[in-house]
């Protein structure tokens, strides 16, 4: 079970979603659930001769200020209608280093991209990506698109046999252990390293078996031109499957994560959510 649930609130396109997502996870699993409003970015405005800058600068503030209380306010109503334990931070620091922090404290955290629409302000291009790979802990990314439905009955987990997706799946547990139906993707596989390596088979079915899962159903598909990013979202599709987990893979470029191919178009394109886990 989840005991402690975090979600970004910020003021912009995705957070009706996912506060939804969150919503159901704590009621479902009985957690608490943390809100983490990050400081935004405001802009300045600067000028030696002028006054007019001062009042746009005090303009800026006030707009910003009324889209926290804004939020703040329909976090603490919403949780308080679904009958959640909730709790409001809005702590200083820069959005992924609070986000980062705040998730080392929670089973979970809870994302989303950042939209068409969204300001730099509100939620930054890639900071669900920045935060994803420094958290430590497991970050639910909700997509833009389609209905907010229970999450987690129908798994897909993509297994490489990588550290990253062993760390992912040990960090959806608590959401594994409540699916009924656990679907395994390897792409590209390599049997005949795994038989070199005395793997059996089975042995990913008996370790579900062990930890109390159902039998998973393991699937096996080349990527080809396709992509193994595509290949994901295509098995998801076709096994109706409502979450996906899988590994992070990045690299750090100039104080910058730089998502791999597989993340990256996860991130970019899903139609359902995905734990990912670094």
């Amino acid at each position: 079970m989840l005991g402690r649930i975090a979600i970004h609130l910020g003021h912009d396109e995705g957070l009706p979603r996912r506060l939804r997502a969150a919503l159901q996870l704590a009621t479902e699993h009985k957690a608490e659930l943390i809100g983490i409003y990050p400081p935004e970015t405001v802009p300045h405005y600067y000028s030696e001769t002028s006054p007019v800058p001062e009042e746009m600068q005090k303009l800026a503030d006030s707009r910003f200020e009324q889209a926290r209380v804004s939020v703040q306010k329909t976090f603490l109503e919403q949780t308080g209608t679904a009958g959640v334990r909730a709790q409001w931070r809005a702590p200083k620091g820069s959005a992924e280093e609070v986000l980062a922090l705040h998730a080392r404290y929670c089973d979970l955290l809870v994302m989303s991209k950042a939209g068409h629409r969204d300001s730099a302000a509100s939620l930054a291009p890639n900071l669900a990506e920045a935060v994803i790979m420094a958290a430590g802990k497991p970050v639910l990314m909700i997509p833009a698109v389609g209905e907010v439905n229970p999450i987690g009955r129908r798994v897909l987990f993509c297994w490489d046999h990588r550290r990253e997706a062993a760390r992912a799946f040990s960090d959806a547990a608590p959401l594994l252990h409540a699916c009924s139906r656990l679907t395994v993707l390897t792409v590209d596989p390599h049997p005949d390293y795994l038989a070199g390596k005395d793997l059996h088979e089975n042995d990913f079915a008996d370790y579900c078996a062990a930890l109390g899962y159902p039998k998973p159903r393991e699937i096996f598909k080349q990527s080809e031109d396709y992509g193994v990013g595509n290949i994901i979202l295509n098995t998801a599709t076709d096994e109706d499957s409502d979450l996906i987990v899988m590994g992070a893979y990045g690299h750090s470029r100039m104080r910058q994560w730089i998502m791999g191919g597989a993340s990256r178009t996860l991130l970019n394109s899903m139609t359902v959510p995905v734990l990912m886990s670094h």
